[in-house]
């Protein structure tokens, strides 16, 4: 049934909160039964009096607790509790008086206080269940709370008025039965009647006391009835905190199987269907998930925090319109949702809307400054511009609210991922790891964790990692199509790129708006010599996102490998005006300067690169090869060196330092650091034609010509490799030379002439 809900708080206290709880109320259950004196007592009127009448109506009063509530004191320096005239006390006693529910709301990490802290009329308040109201759990809070209001009107343990009604009618049937039968007894001793008249007096008699005797049958049925009520309700109000607080432990099945057996009991109250799909989320089982808040909008179509949620859950499986359609409905319930408005802004940037989604995210951190998923979201739509200081400002500030959730909430696995992407971001990598490790601890099914820490990983070069933990994150959510997309650039970096494609196939299929599994399919494709595809790929990752610095970079690797050096300068310029702090575009930059032979504009931007990124053994790479080009060797193998140290794994680099010792006569060096580079990637073709060319130098015609076999085998469109193929076998007198050199012009005349 519907009731009315009073919220008693003390202006000095709580006033912001208060408030926030008293829009969120009004959404569940309409202003009209919500009362909070600052705006709900007419003018003229007695206040004392009308507040009096107010908390005798109302059937829950609310009793909001900061941390200031129980000392503030006013002018004489008296305890605001203390003083007789205090409106907070008053309400609170004459609610306790009528046996109203009154339910303490915690605020501000605020806690009870105990009984021998509080006036007399008000001591049982400490006897009463609190509902804590954190500022950073909001939503999931008011919900919670909402829920055990609806349970209560629901379940009929919150009815004080009807009981009071009945108890009036009951007391108006027995004083009816005095009067009747004194007025009986009046007329029977003035007047003397035959015994036969008065028959119909003693009938009468009879009907009028057997009327409290069917009054009482039913009061007692009722009492029943609210009793088993309150049973219900009770027992359901129990659930719902169990649940809660299995799913904060992140113990996540026993959570579910109690929000569950909660659903079973009251099937019509949208708290417990929320609070399931809540933790089916934190399963990653997004379709049970949006199942379980489908239900709980039915039930409740104001609650905010469902659409919310069922925003996250749509974003998770790639479908950004209905994500942004529920973070619309949610923004216009609950216009402070910060959640909600960062959300729909990860959306917008899925759809490469990032103007809408860097307004989204500042919308986050103005509504709630304490909301770090938002200063997160921002921290990495400035890193893709290359607005390198706002990017680690916002980094930072979410890392501080991290750490002052964590210290009242230490089982929050989510803060411990935001906090482990922000300081994987800022480079931090040991710690970014610590913190995704302490996340799975916390929920070994959290899929992001997972997610972000073979991210992590793969920037450490530890590719191997990177790649068990998307496996997992697969295993755990099939249908995740950014794991998808990281394993096929990890396996692209081991030179597995069958595997990489395939990955980056699904990831397409999964959502075939990501313009980044696009791109990284074109890595592959380029890696295995198919230019063509690579560029069809990169163009498509363009279309999808205008601003998408590195499928133009990608684009423009794939020119310079078909020779079209000036389109692939054209992309990298491209790519650094998107983003002037692309070292990655400088690095490759400098690469197709010194393939056109300009080795000093390679230089400098390879300089650029290194001073944008000092840790990018890629730039130290293309740099060196603009010296030894020069013939400065001994400069390009310190170059190639510091590339080895900065990534032990770079094969190419390996590679080129091959080639410089190989130019210096050590071919016995040439030939050890192809070996380590064909052990590190057994499938890249390049380490291969190259100890071909150092055995060649050797006079051993044969390993040369079984090292090129092995290179074309690789890339079967490898000119080079079939040109030194054919030229070796015509040294050791093979005519299928000639085929070959054939085969070389056929794919690439320069490289053979």
């Amino acid at each position: 049934m519907a009731g009315t809900i009073f919220i008693n708080y003390r202006r000095e206290d709580s006033i912001g909160t208060a408030g926030r709880l008293r829009d969120r109320l009004a959404q569940a259950f309409g202003q009209s039964n919500l009362f909070m004196d600052v705006d709900n007592i007419p003018a003229g009127v007695d206040f004392l009096t009308y507040l009096n009448k107010q908390v005798a109506a109302c059937d829950v009063l609310l009793v909001v607790i900061g941390q200031n509530w129980l000392d503030l004191k006013d002018e004489s320096g008296r305890r605001r509790l203390d003083n007789p005239d205090d409106f907070v006390a008053l309400e609170i006693a004459a609610a306790l008086a009528r046996d109203i529910r009154v339910i303490p709301i915690l605020v501000d990490n605020a806690h009870m206080p105990k009984a021998d802290k509080l006036p007399d009329p008000i001591k049982l308040l400490a006897r009463r269940n609190a509902v804590e109201l954190r500022h950073t759990h909001f939503h999931r809070d008011a919900e919670a709370l909402i829920g055990k209001i609806h349970s209560a009107f629901e379940g009929g343990s919150v009815e004080p008025r009807s009981r009071r009604v009945m108890a009036v009618v009951l007391a108006g049937a027995a004083v009816a039965a005095v009067l009747l039968f004194g007025w009986i007894g009046y007329s029977w001793m003035s007047v003397t009647r035959p015994t036969a008249s008065v028959r119909p007096v003693a009938d009468t008699i009879a009907k009028v006391t057997a009327k409290p005797q069917v009054d009482e049958r039913l009061a007692a049925e009722n009492e029943r009835k609210r009793v088993e009520g309150e049973t219900r309700e009770a027992r359901y109000s129990a659930l719902l905190n169990q649940g809660t607080t299995d799913a904060k432990a992140n113990a996540n099945d026993k959570a579910i199987a109690t929000f569950s057996e909660a659903i079973r009991i009251n099937p019509l109250a949208s708290a417990a269907f929320y609070g399931r799909g809540t933790v089916y989320r934190n399963k990653s089982n997004y379709d049970k998930a949006i199942a379980d808040y489908n239900e709980a909008i039915r039930l409740d179509p104001s609650n905010a925090s469902a659409f919310s949620e069922r925003c996250f859950a749509y974003r998770s499986i790639s479908d950004y319109d209905k994500a942004i359609a529920d973070c619309n409905k949610a923004i216009r319930l609950d216009p402070n949702n910060a959640s909600a408005f960062t959300e729909r802004g990860v959306a917008f940037a899925r759809e490469a809307d990032h103007k809408r989604a860097m307004t989204d995210y500042d919308k986050a951190v103005s509504v709630d400054p304490k909301y770090a998923g938002a200063f997160l979201y921002r921290g990495i739509a400035f890193m893709r511009k290359g607005n390198l200081d706002q990017a680690m400002a916002d980094y930072n500030e979410a890392i501080r609210l991290v750490n002052e959730a964590i210290q009242s909430d230490s089982d929050n696995a989510r803060a411990f991922v935001i906090r482990c992407v922000a300081y994987g971001d800022k480079g931090d990598s040991d710690r970014a790891i610590a913190d995704c490790n302490e996340a799975i601890r916390l929920n070994p099914e959290y899929t992001i964790a997972f997610l972000n820490r073979g991210i992590v990983y793969e920037r450490k070069g530890d590719t191997d990692r990177a790649i068990t933990d998307y496996n997992e994150a697969i295993r755990l959510d099939p249908k995740s199509a950014n794991a998808f997309n990281n394993r096929c650039f990890s396996y692209w970096k081991k030179g597995y790129n069958d595997r990489a494609i395939t990955d980056c196939n699904e990831a397409i299929r999964l959502d075939p708006k990501s313009a980044n599994a696009f791109n990284n399919r074109g890595l592959a494709y380029a890696r295995r010599g198919d230019n063509d595809r690579a560029i069809a790929d990169c163009d498509e990752a363009i279309r999808l996102d205008p601003e998408y610095t590195n499928a133009f970079v990608t684009r423009g690797n794939a020119y310079a490998n078909k020779g079209d050096n000036d389109r692939a300068i054209a992309d990298y310029n491209e790519a650094i005006r998107l983003n002037p702090n692309a070292a990655n575009a400088f690095a490759n930059r400098c690469f197709s300067y010194w393939k056109k032979g300009d080795n000093d504009r390679a230089i400098t931007d390879c300089n650029e690169a290194i001073r944008l990124d000092p840790k990018s053994a890629n730039a130290f790479n293309n740099r060196g090869l603009a010296y030894a080009s020069k013939g400065d060797n001994d400069p390009a193998i310190a170059d190639y060196n510091e590339a080895i140290r900065l990534d032990p794994n770079a094969v190419n680099a390996l590679v080129n330092r091959g080639i410089a010792y190989s130019k210096k006569g050590d071919q016995s060096r040439a030939i050890a650091d192809y070996n380590k580079a064909i052990r590190l990637n057994p499938q890249e073709p390049s380490p291969y034609l190259n100890r071909g060319v150092a055995y060649a130098r050797k006079g051993d015609e044969d390993r040369a010509i079984a090292d090129y076999g092995e290179a074309i085998l690789r890339n079967p469109r490898y000119a080079l490799a079939f040109c030194n193929r054919g030229r070796a076998k015509l040294k050791v007198n093979d005519a299928s030379g000639n085929e070959d050199i054939a085969q070389a012009r056929q794919l690439n005349a320069s490289v053979c002439p």
